[in-house]
């Protein structure tokens, strides 16, 4: 044991304390304080900070904007600690000294920690204090924590082992840098549509995973600090770091808003333009299909492809709105997932009665379509109907797949990044490894959302 027993039961205390806090703040049975209801911003709206990381129907220029110059910024700087670290450490004698050395690390690298940082700091914050941590939260605090080390190491350098030397001022800009971009493509493939619902499932799941890899990564600095060899407390430091790093939401925040901007690019080659991401979700379910009488003489062989899938298929006249409702409501009312096709030219109500609603009209004056169809196709594509719910289905298998991915991914690297294989092999993970890991993570979940750019849905699969 590397501390004495009294500092070592202080700290076990301490933790115990601390872990007892969290759980309360985080789990107790009071329900969390809610964010009030977003409302949209008018076009020329002032975007602060935080507003560009925020969870919102839409986002005016100006946020996208700012997101952009923060985004660039970081990607720029990044670059410029990290391509000089990694050539460094494969060819020793091709770099200069200076440019690796940690003051001029945290001089490029401090605009991306609090100018482009700044989003991911505001919104993680404000989610911790109302208890409701999401991946923002976690990504501060790591950044926070890998920052802090590498002043350490620029101001008591000389007092660190040499192994202990190593600032880490990448790590902060890799992390930074790709939660923004996860962002920033969120902004550029989904303007103006509700927040996915699957995402919010993946925002609850997160209410719980932030907490746990917190307490997770305290306790291994404890461990560490009272068992790990000298110097025990920069050897604790480091592995909660990595600990923090390793569990960065990048993979988990992108893996559904990258597979439903691929979709929606997926659904323009084919003549669809889905206007609400639930759509997305909801059309793999669809159960029933209501044609409206305006169209069915036209769309036997859709109707026929449909039949074939085991969806069933109905006529609806939807010039008589008050039965239309009434027949879309029964269905619905009875645990079917429905979809309506119409022209455009019935009740809005009509459309507001189903789950799915198609609008087959022309695209030539996108503002005079109706503005209440979840998906616009073409007036002579009566096959719209099975092209949404293949759709569906591939976007949602690529999206449990990808969840599926960074669950694995931390099911696996927690651990090791905790020095679990330690004691067995003496092998601890870098903080620098750990991020790499998170990087090709995050190149996976990004590959496979590509991979729906490439499914057909006019055909077999």
């Amino acid at each position: 044991m590397s501390l004495n027993l009294f500092i070592a039961v202080a700290c076990v205390v301490a933790a115990i304390l601390l872990t007892i806090a969290t759980v309360r703040f985080f789990f107790s049975a009071r329900q969390p304080q809610t964010q009030a209801a977003f409302k949209d911003q008018p076009a020329e709206t002032h975007a602060s900070a935080g507003d560009t990381l925020r969870t919102r129907r839409s986002d005016n220029r100006e946020s996208i904007a700012l997101l952009t110059r923060q985004l660039v910024v970081s990607a720029i700087l990044t670059l410029l600690v990290l391509l000089p670290a990694l050539v460094r450490a494969l060819y020793p004698n091709v770099v200069p000294g200076w440019m690796v050395e940690p003051w001029v690390q945290a001089i490029i690298i401090t605009p991306v920690m609090f100018y482009s940082g700044a989003p991911i700091h505001i919104d993680g914050w404000d989610a911790l204090l109302r208890r409701m941590p999401n991946m923002n939260s976690l990504a501060s605090i790591g950044t926070i924590a890998a920052y802090a080390y590498g002043v350490l190491v620029c101001l008591f350098e000389s007092a660190m082992p040499q192994a202990m030397r190593e600032p880490y001022f990448e790590v902060t800009g890799v992390i930074i840098t790709l939660v923004l971009f996860a962002r920033w493509a969120v902004d550029m493939w989904l303007p103006h549509r509700p927040a996915f619902p699957l995402q919010e499932r993946v925002d609850r799941v997160s209410r719980v995973w932030v907490p746990i890899t917190i307490l997770i990564a305290l306790w291994t600095f404890i461990c560490w600090l009272i068992f790990g060899p000298q110097p025990s407390f920069t050897r604790a430091l480091l592995m909660g770091i990595s600990v923090l790093i390793i569990a960065c939401p990048a993979a988990l925040g992108w893996a559904a808003p990258l597979s439903a901007g691929a979709a929606l690019d997926d659904a323009q080659r084919y003549g669809l333009t889905v206007r609400t991401t639930s759509a997305l979700q909801q059309a793999k379910d669809t159960s029933v299909v209501f044609v409206s009488s305006a169209l069915a003489t036209r769309a036997e062989q859709a109707v026929a492809q449909l039949s074939g899938t085991g969806v069933a298929i109905a006529e609806v006249d939807a010039r008589r709105t008050d039965e239309a409702v009434r027949a879309l409501a029964e269905r619905r009312a009875n645990g079917a997932t429905v979809m309506f096709i119409g022209d455009g030219s019935e009740d809005v109500r009509v459309r507001d009665a189903a789950d799915i609603a198609v609008a087959c009209v022309t695209l030539d004056n996108p503002e005079a379509a109706p503005i209440h169809a979840d998906v616009i196709a073409a007036p002579a594509d009566y096959a719209c109907a099975l092209k949404l719910i293949r759709l569906s289905k591939a976007t949602m298998r690529n999206i449990r797949e990808n969840l599926w991915w960074a669950f694995i991914f931390n099911l696996v690297g927690i651990p090791l990044a905790a020095g679990v294989l330690y004691p067995f092999t003496g092998w601890v993970l870098n903080p620098m490894l750990a991020c790499v890991a998170m990087i090709l993570s995050s190149i996976c979940v990004v590959l496979n959302a590509v991979r729906l750019r490439h499914c057909k849905l006019d055909g077999a699969w």
